[in-house]
């Protein structure tokens, strides 16, 4: 009962997915010099199912890579599809046609900062930690925290090395206090070359 109340309320980002103690045989160690590319695999065949509770309201989402042009990579979510811009700098959203805020920037360490529409965006930690339900301890995971205003807003994120993204919360200024409003929690993935059910 606990397991599925805590499923429940876990979402996409970043605050539940912590772990603190694994069995060695399951730990993912990332490798050495690791780039944004490596955080968020855009490969064809990758596919991500994340528990969501958004404002009390738990779904499930599931986003799936459909295709891969040079550095432009599709990403269907739902209904909606997102696109993706690869480039040695980072990650960044496409707009318009145009790349826009980059969502995991190089190099991936801690203190890191960039500019984003309304605010600024910073990686916290590249060492935190995330494990999957089925038993996978993914070390050194990478943290953005994505700051905005109108209204205020903070975003972060976890990234598992060569996972992508992996936990997601996001909290809404309501007075003098922060109140989180989504968060969302990786329940599976499928990797391309995966054999699915």
């Amino acid at each position: 009962m606990r397991r599925l109340a805590l499923s429940m309320g876990l979402v996409w980002f970043w605050a539940a997915g912590c772990a603190t103690q694994a069995t060695p045989s399951n730990d993912v160690k990332p490798r050495p010099n690791l780039t944004a590319a490596d955080y968020y695999p855009l490969a064809p065949g990758w596919k991500w199912a994340y528990d969501v509770d958004r404002d009390g309201v738990n779904i499930l989402a599931t986003y799936a890579v459909e295709e891969r042009t040079g550095d432009t990579a599709v990403v269907q979510a739902g209904d909606e599809k997102l696109t993706y811009a690869v480039t040695p700098a980072g990650i960044a959203q496409v707009e318009g046609g145009v790349p826009g805020d980059f969502i995991i920037k190089n190099p991936v360490a801690p203190g890191a900062e960039w500019p984003v529409a309304g605010g600024k965006a910073r990686i916290d930690s590249v060492t935190a930690d995330f494990r999957l339900d089925s038993g996978e301890h993914y070390l050194g995971c990478a943290v953005v925290q994505v700051t905005r205003t109108e209204p205020v807003r903070i975003t972060r994120t976890t990234f598992a090395p060569d996972l992508g993204p992996v936990a997601l919360e996001v909290q809404v200024q309501d007075g003098p206090k922060f109140v989180t409003t989504t968060r969302a929690r990786l329940r599976a993935v499928t990797r391309p070359g995966d054999r699915t059910p």
